[in-house]
């Protein structure tokens, strides 16, 4: 068996991360107890690879499996998300050994980083080689070279979507392919999806194409958007946008790059910003703005949020967007584009918020869909509690009912009643935001990302009896401006007269959807005790009654971890899809 464990990164970061790392992270010697093989119970076939996922036991020896990842953020029955990559480390590494399919030769071991995301209890795994170790005898042209992507998305019943991303050596193109995997056989997606290169950093200024249109004068890459022209600059000096690398990546549907980590960006873009647009434009300045950037099916999203501002001799800040104040293109092609601009208030004014589809034939106006969608401001986490509070105003204006338990949230600062707000982690507004969640950095080292204290009551309403106080994890979505919470039990104390039975597991998953009107989609998931399974529920509350979805959404265990070999079907073997791919059309019935 050759492999080997790679810690790459880790010294980059230095100190605390490191150590913390290199206390958890020893191998065991290999005492040959290897069950690793190219007909292991978990082993599957993508492109010209066998590929066989191990892990090394705890007295020795490599053990067949994936390694569960945690998750980063959730809005479970809806959507998880798990591993990716914070402060430059892969937080979901996993080992594999590679079989050439026709023989089984054993060609080696690879090291990659894991992406996971459960979609509606769909699994789609993506992993990126990141390191390499050749059998003996062979060499490192027999592996993926570094970098390469391979995706699967279990779709159910037989089909699969498989992206994988070869990356080139010496300067030559990647070499992409997609393929739909399915009982009929298999359709060739390369024209679809070919074009979607997962081994290459994002590139922000594809979001901006469409409204670079007579500001060349200024710079190539020189764009106009809520009243200013901003010309990228690179940060090794010249005019561009800097490449921005993967954060978590489900291609070819969806990759997001930069975010921020309790407020702080992972990726800076800086900008020369001109008055107006054209020949006639201005120089009043420069912004530094942090960056989220979303690939979604090929097409890109960039938002930009202005951290700081500094004016040009004989002009002031009120010439340059105010700190704090986002924008964001969405390039749909042909010349489409969604432009969102949100300007931050000063002196406790009120943000301005514009949203306009930009098109060949005219501009229109969304501000009367979109414009009540505030990306300045920090996610509200109660937001979605609000069609649970009745009957429990007694307890708290803030109160509400889920799973036989009122929570009641209390301020961090004085233990005073209210949710704390939650900074944004990624962003693609109007559509999306996720804020909160937990950064996994390595087996026992995680970082909480938003945290919530409530005060627990058993039962609701004026017969609900406290029973001791909580402390949550938090994540929080906002899907087109509805507020999705999640919060995952961390820690319980109980009140003198109670117990911990009295109070929710820790572990415990707790879910609202507020939908609007009345409406919310609530999802519990409490677990076993003593090997017991985990209790799952899902219900739709609405003015007219509550619908039971356990039939749905009963199987999403949003209180395990996520298992990266969901996404591969039990003897899954997309080797020979050019041999027997049909054709799309033929497979549509067209």
């Amino acid at each position: 068996m050759n492999h080997r464990l790679v810690l790459a990164g880790l010294a980059a970061t230095g100190g605390l991360l490191t150590t913390a790392f290199l206390q958890v992270a020893v191998a065991a010697a290999d005492t040959g107890a290897d069950v690793v093989s190219a007909t292991g119970a978990d082993a599957f076939t993508l492109g010209s690879f066998t590929f066989d996922p191990f892990t090394v036991g705890a007295t020795g020896g490599d053990v067949e499996g994936f390694a569960p990842v945690a998750q980063l953020v959730g809005a479970p029955p809806l959507l998880e998300l798990g591993g990716g990559i914070a402060l430059g480390i892969d937080t979901a590494p996993q080992s594999f050994e590679l079989f050439a399919p026709s023989t089984g030769t054993d060609l080696g071991s690879i090291d990659t980083g894991e992406t996971v995301t459960n979609l509606l209890g769909l699994t789609n795994t993506e992993f990126t080689v990141t390191g390499d170790t050749a059998a003996d005898g062979g060499s490192a042209s027999d592996l993926p070279t570094l970098g390469s992507v391979f995706d699967a998305f279990n779709l159910g019943n037989g089909y699969e979507n498989i992206y994988t991303d070869i990356a080139g050596t010496n300067g030559g193109a990647d070499t992409v392919t997609d393929t739909l995997v399915t009982p009929m056989g298999n359709v060739n997606l390369d024209s679809l999806f070919g074009s979607i290169d997962a081994a290459a950093p994002l590139q922000p200024g594809d979001a901006f194409t469409g409204l670079e249109a007579g500001d060349s004068s200024i710079g190539a890459d020189a764009f106009s958007i809520g009243g200013f022209t901003l010309d990228p600059t690179l940060a090794a000096g010249g005019e561009g946008f800097d490449p921005v690398p993967l954060l978590t990546a489900s291609p070819p549907v969806l990759d997001i790059g930069g975010g921020f980590l309790l407020g702080s960006p992972f990726d800076s873009q800086s900008f020369d910003v001109f008055s107006g647009t054209g020949s006639g434009a201005t120089d009043v300045g420069t912004i530094s703005t942090g960056e989220t950037v979303a690939g979604l099916a090929g097409l890109t999203n960039t938002e930009l949020t202005v951290e700081s501002a500094t004016p040009a001799t004989g002009d002031s800040a009120a010439d340059l967007p105010t700190v704090g104040s986002v924008f964001d293109s969405f390039n749909l092609g042909n010349g489409y584009e969604n432009i969102y601009t949100d300007i931050a208030g000063t002196n406790g004014g009120a943000d301005t918020v514009t949203d306009t589809l930009v098109t060949p034939m005219g501009n229109v106006n969304l501000d009367s869909l979109f414009g009540s969608f505030d990306a300045v401001a920090p996610l509200q986490p109660g937001d979605a509690f609000t069609g649970l509070e009745a009957g429990d105003s007694g307890i708290g204006a803030d109160a509400f009912s889920i799973g036989g338990f009122t929570f009641d949230p209390t301020l961090t600062a004085g233990g005073t009643e209210g949710f704390i707000p939650v900074d944004q982690l990624a962003a693609v507004p109007p559509l999306l935001e996720l804020g909160g969640g937990v950064a996994t950095l390595g087996p026992g080292f995680s970082i909480p990302l938003a945290t919530q204290d409530f005060n627990v009551f058993d039962g609701t309403g004026a017969s609900a009896t406290e029973v001791g106080s909580i402390t949550g994890n938090e994540d929080v979505t906002n899907l087109l401006g509805l507020t999705n919470t999640e919060f995952t039990v961390a820690s319980a104390t109980p009140d003198a007269d109670a117990s911990a039975s009295d109070l929710p597991t820790v572990g415990s998953v707790f879910d609202s959807f507020n939908l609007g009107d009345g409406i919310e989609n609530v999802y519990t998931a409490i677990p076993g005790v003593d090997g017991a399974p985990d209790t799952i529920t899902d219900t739709l509350v609405t003015p007219l009654g509550n619908l039971n979805l356990d039939s749905l959404f009963g199987g999403i265990d949003a209180a395990a971890m996520l298992d990266p070999g969901d996404a591969f079907n039990a003897g899954l073997d997309a080797a020979s899809a050019a041999a027997s791919t049909i054709d799309p059309l033929a497979f549509l019935g067209l």
